[in-house]
This record gives C-alpha cells, structure tokens and sequence, in this order.
C-alpha cells in the first residue's frame, strides 16, 4: 500500500507542477484567446488530478495540510469553470445540483478547519502556526463559500457576474495552490521563514487580483458613462 501511496505521491506532483505552470500563463495571457482557453482547460483537469490524488496521499497519512488545500484549492478552481455556465443567474438561471452540494461540503469543511485550528491553538502545545494555517483557511474558504452561493439565492445585478466570479475562483485556486507549493518547498528545504511562505502568495496575489477586478468593472462600465 504504501507504494501504491508514494506513486500517487509523484503523480500529485506532476500534476501540481503542470497546474501551477499553465495556470500561470492563463492569468497572465489575453482572456478570451486560443491560449488561455487552452492553458485554462488544462489547468483545470490538472487541478482536479490534485484534488483526488491530494485526497487519497492526505487520507492515507493524515496530513491535514494538504487535505485542507485540496479542498479549498479545488473548490475555487471548480467553480470559476462554473460560472463561465452560470452566465445568466441574473436573468433567473438555475445553478445546478452539485453547484449546491460543492459549496455545502466545502463549507463543511471549512469549519472543520477552523475547528481543527482552534484545537491546535488550545490542546496541542500551543501548536500557533498550525492554528493561524487552519483558523486562516478556514475562514477564507468560508467566505469563498459564501460568495459563490449567494447569487444562488440573490440574483446578481451585474450582467458581467460571472466574468468577475471566474477571475477570482479561478486566481484564488491558484493562490491556494501556491501557498500550498511553497510551504512544502519550505518545510523540505527552508527555503525561508515559513510564515513569509505562507503568506507571500497572498500578498501578492491578493492586490492583483482586485486590480484585475477593478480592471473588469471600468471594462463593462466606462461605456456606459460615454
């Protein structure tokens, strides 16, 4: 079995590496292209390979790190590429059944996180970068949760929604994913201060993604305004 485990291992890495590279040229390539059509889609399969493999590697050998990234990592990723069919939410489309479940096991989830974190913060030797790691995820996935249920519920008022949902699932799996990479290159190597790790996607990313964002509503607003 525990060959079986390390074989799934590598095919978790390859795949980890192929999403983190195609993705990189998705978000950086021209939206609506051949390439980023093409870099996404593989980056999407890839993704989900990292999510069952990650799965199965967590499973086997309780690693709560890495059971904890898959799900927020994926989950993002898997509905950025459902709202690219979820166009019409505000002309009363209805999501899907399993748009519903993913969301609902995904928030499960994440309390199960915060839970986690919280008794790493008070049972197991003040364990505080395990804690800040859970709680932190935790309640990201939360929120992330909450933001792609609610035009479920009600209806967006922005014919572009959808546009604004999938850059940032799609930049928030690829967030997760590299926080993910860098702390285990971290904890193998100590490439650098671990904290600075775990944030450094974040603080990156994060401010670009609102730049894009903003980019996104000057895009579809600036007409109308002329």
């Amino acid at each position: 079995m525990e060959g079986t485990i390390q074989y799934t291992l590598y095919i978790h890495i390859l795949v980890g590496s192929i999403a983190l590279l195609t993705g990189a040229i998705a978000i950086f390539s021209k939206k609506g292209m051949q390439l980023h059509l093409t870099t996404g889609k593989i980056y999407f399969w890839a993704m989900t390979l990292v999510f069952i493999t990650g799965i199965i590697v967590a499973g086997y050998r309780f690693n709560r790190f890495l059971f904890l990234i898959a799900f927020l990592s994926y989950y993002s990723v898997f509905s950025g590429v459902r709202f690219l069919k979820l166009k019409n939410l505000h002309k009363n489309q209805n999501p899907k059944w399993y748009d519903w479940v993913a969301g609902i096991i995904n928030g499960i989830a994440n309390l199960v996180f915060i839970g986690l974190g919280l008794y790493y913060l008070f049972k197991e030797n003040n364990n505080l970068a395990g804690a800040l790691l859970s709680i932190g995820f935790g309640i990201g996935g939360l929120l992330i949760t909450y933001t792609n249920l609610k035009p479920f519920v009600v209806r967006p008022s922005k014919a572009y929604h959808w546009y604004l949902a999938h850059t940032g699932n799609m930049m928030g799996g690829y967030i997760a994913t590299l926080t993910a990479f860098l702390s285990t290159m971290v904890t193998r190597f100590e490439l650098m201060n671990p904290f600075l790790a775990f944030a450094l996607p974040s603080l990156i990313g994060i401010p670009l993604l609102l730049f894009w964002q903003h980019k996104i509503e000057n895009s579809f607003t600036k007409p109308q305004n002329t």
